[in-house]
């Protein structure tokens, strides 16, 4: 599960990535809008990704967003660690 933090924030850390990993998010009722300043922005419907309707399903979509995001810009070269 991860992390809540203040404002509607997620903050966890992706094994598959070995980073870790910040966003945002906002839930309307219908939808959950995700969002990072590193890979961007993402909404799905309330329920979608095998989640539940309850704030737990909520917050669980939410991460599960967030962790595509990061996924998916992982493998575009976004957010990588420039050494």
């Amino acid at each position: 599960m991860p992390k809540q933090l203040p404002n509607d924030q997620l903050s966890f850390y992706d094994e598959t990535l070995k980073k870790h990993i910040e966003g945002s998010y906002r839930h309307d009722g219908k939808r959950v809008y995700v969002s990072s300043v590193v890979y961007g922005f993402k909404h799905a419907p309330v329920g979608s990704l095998d989640t539940f309707i309850d704030q737990d399903g909520v917050d669980l979509l939410a991460e599960k967003l967030l962790r595509q995001l990061a996924h998916e810009g992982a493998k575009n070269g976004v957010g990588a660690d420039h050494h």
